[in-house]
This record gives C-alpha cells, structure tokens and sequence, in this order.
C-alpha cells in the first residue's frame, strides 16, 4: 500500500511539515536531508513559524544538502545561497553540511561528503521533491539503486527546470547525495505540488518500479510518505 497524503494548496507545508515532525519524534539528533526548489519553500516556512511560536525545536537537527549544482558556490541560484535564505534564518537551525562545487578534486569531494554522511550515521529522514523527469536529488534516470554520493551529468530537462534562474548558465552537471543514501533513510518523504508535477507523481506511484524513473524505486519502500496538493495529485487513478 502505497502511503500517499494529498492536502490542499494551502494546507501543502503544513501537511509537510507534520509528517517531518512525525518522523523525528523520539529521536535526539535526527539527521536530514534537505532539498532546495520551489516545492519545499512552504514547508521551510512553515517550520520557521513553527520555531519562532516556540512549537518546534530544531537546535538538535543536523541538516545535509542532498544536492548541489555545479556552478559558483555562491551564484545566487546555488543550493548553498537558497539554504541562507531559507533554512539559516529558522531559528535554532544548525548550519547546513554541504558540498563544495568549487572543489579542486570533485572525487574527493564527493567522499568527504560521504564520510560526513557516515559518521553522522546516515539520514534519519530524506525530504525529497521529484523532478520533472523523475529525478530524486540529482539522481537522473538511469541511476542505480545503490548509487551514492557522486557527481553526476544533468538531463536536458533538468537544466531547463534550473535555467528559471539560471537562464542561459544552467549547469551541465551536479553533486548528489546517491539512491542508497537517499532511500536509506529511516524515513523518505517525497513532496510535489502544482499541475506540472501531476504526470510524473502518477508515473512514480502506479508504474512499476524502474531505475529509468528514480522516484518509483522509493514508492513500495517500507517508511515512505508522498506528500502532495491536489494538483499534483490530479493524475492519480485512485
């Protein structure tokens, strides 16, 4: 049975944020993957509010960035600059572990990453949108269930996605945390609002599972919640 949750758009970083709240319950230092985009900004807001009423407590979270483009870290459009206007300024918010595009050794980057992820003891919760072709982080089709972190070349429809602020310097490639860090997680939730998401949310969910299409691979898997609008939920069949 697949665990899909449909709010309305207003009810949307909300619906979000408690099933985040949900998974961290009972647990002292939850480690999470955050996303970037326009899908999670409800949520991120949300939550901020939550903190600032004295609702929530973030200060024992330790956030990861599941992704990165490869541009200048400090490009306005960068994960790294949306997580200082997002995610920095919740209060208690502890400092986001990300990568570093700039790098002169993208490999060892990558394992730095990896080892950081480690030592933390892998995520407690993986936040995830879903892009338009399917994509979990920068995981494109084709990537294996037990990728991991790497860099990875990025498909024509994820660079156009990018180039709504990147415009003509979109990346050509990523950073990403891989599908076993990813999915590995003790819980995965998949967030997607907006009729442009509807086709590929019902793909994910009622096609059956293919690397050709990442976000299926997290669909039957045991922990995960699809948090969706009712735009994004208008392709289902059920």
């Amino acid at each position: 049975m697949v665990d899909v949750r449909v709010a309305t758009a207003e009810g949307f970083g909300e619906a979000c944020l408690k099933a985040l709240l949900d998974a961290v319950r009972d647990r002292d230092h939850p480690v999470i993957g955050l996303p970037t985009g326009n899908t999670p900004v409800a949520l991120y807001e949300r939550l901020a509010a939550a903190a600032h009423a004295g609702e929530v407590d973030i200060s024992s979270w330790r956030p990861f960035a599941i992704d990165e483009y490869g541009g200048p870290r400090d490009h306005r459009c960068s994960n790294r600059v949306f997580f200082s206007k997002h995610w920095a300024t919740i209060p208690g918010a502890a400092a986001v572990e990300q990568f570093d595009p700039g790098a002169q050794d993208i490999e060892r980057e990558c394992r730095r990453m990896g080892a950081a992820l480690e030592r933390a003891g892998g995520l407690t919760v993986s936040l995830l949108g879903i892009g338009m072709n399917g994509h979990l982080a920068f995981n494109e089709p084709g990537s294996a269930a037990d990728s991991t972190v790497r860099r990875m070349e990025l498909r024509e429809e994820t660079r156009r996605s990018a180039a709504a602020c990147w415009g003509e310097d979109a990346p050509h490639w990523g950073l990403t945390l891989g599908l076993r860090e990813l999915l590995g997680a003790e819980r995965v939730i998949v967030m997607a609002n907006g009729t442009s998401k509807a086709a590929i949310v019902a793909a994910a969910v009622e096609k059956p599972a293919s690397v050709d299409l990442p976000a299926s691979l997290s669909v039957r898997r045991h922990g995960t919640a699809w948090i969706l609008d009712e735009a994004a939920a208008s392709g289902l069949r059920g």
